[in-house]
């Protein structure tokens, strides 16, 4: 099944890799793959993608940090009504039984590189007359969201290459982005830092990365105060850290502020072990394939 995947806008190197890894954690088989909309640089916020089912798009966008949404695409086009045709093209056996009349439903519009003012969302929004909506209109909880997706051609977008085409997509939302997360861990809120603290959406982009999940055992050589090993410890997977620095791993800045106190914050698992080791000569017998 193919996905039109919207990434934020950040971090672009790392956004495919870590759709990649949560697709092979949450059991995706050989059949991802990628592709990108027409006349769009790789650095666009729009790719399409293909994966065994929506229940693995779903989980990839609920877990991913630069995954803003997945959607099944019902229809693209370079204007709106070209749209229309590749709406109405659309098989009605998917469609319908997001459109019944027991089920509620919210149209957004969202742009990229550009702004819409209200009047000008509502009349795109009012265009979509030719969808049988039978359903009743639900904007704070609806059963079903549906996303008019633009992006027009320009010279520059956010820095990006230019766009030669301008595209609109319209689709079911499938899965979206939970960014509570990142506010509740940010570093100007947390118990111990240190000078080389890494950034909450670095940290849980690095445990996606590697697929830290429960039964998992996540090993930081160089742990400092915790901050990878604070996002691991989150999705489940038992944690272990090493530092040079005694100080660190054993006393931070008092019985209630160091690095254990990170993880009584959040009320996470204690780390298996904080270890202090220098890792030029590390203990590890050869070919240990156990640790992280």
């Amino acid at each position: 099944m193919w996905f039109l995947c919207v990434f934020y806008h950040r971090l672009l190197d790392f956004r495919k890799p870590e759709v990649e890894a949560l697709a092979e954690l949450f059991g995706e088989d050989e059949s991802l793959q990628w592709r990108l909309p027409e006349h769009h640089h790789n650095d666009t916020p729009f790719h399409f993608v293909h994966l065994s089912s929506e229940e693995i798009a779903q989980n990839i966008a609920k877990r991913s940090i630069l995954v803003k949404g997945m959607y099944e695409l019902w229809g693209e086009g370079t204007c709106y009504e070209e749209l229309k045709d590749s709406i109405e093209s659309f098989p009605d056996s998917r469609k319908l039984p997001f459109l019944a009349s027991d089920s509620t439903f919210r149209i957004s519009v969202e742009t990229f590189g550009k702004a819409l003012t209200f009047d000008e969302q509502r009349e795109r929004i009012n265009s979509l007359t030719y969808i049988p909506f039978d359903g009743k209109v639900n904007l704070k909880n609806p059963d079903h969201n549906f996303f008019i997706m633009e992006m027009d051609e320009s010279e520059e977008n956010n820095g990006l290459q230019p766009i030669l085409q301008r595209r609109i997509f319209f689709g079911r939302e499938v899965g979206f982005a939970d960014r509570k997360l990142l506010p509740a861990f940010q570093l100007k809120s947390r118990t111990y830092l240190g000078p080389t603290a890494m950034d909450a959406e670095m940290a849980f982009l690095m445990a996606n990365q590697a697929k830290a999940t429960s039964g998992k055992l996540v090993y930081d050589p160089f742990v400092g105060t915790g901050s990878i090993l604070v996002s691991a410890a989150r999705f489940g997977a038992m944690t272990m850290g090493a530092d040079i620095d005694i100080r660190v791993v054993r006393d931070g800045r008092g019985p209630d502020c160091n690095v254990w106190s990170n993880f009584k914050q959040y009320g996470l698992p204690m780390p298996v072990a904080l270890l202090r080791m220098d890792n030029n000569l590390p203990p590890w017998r050869s070919g240990l394939n156990e640790v992280i």
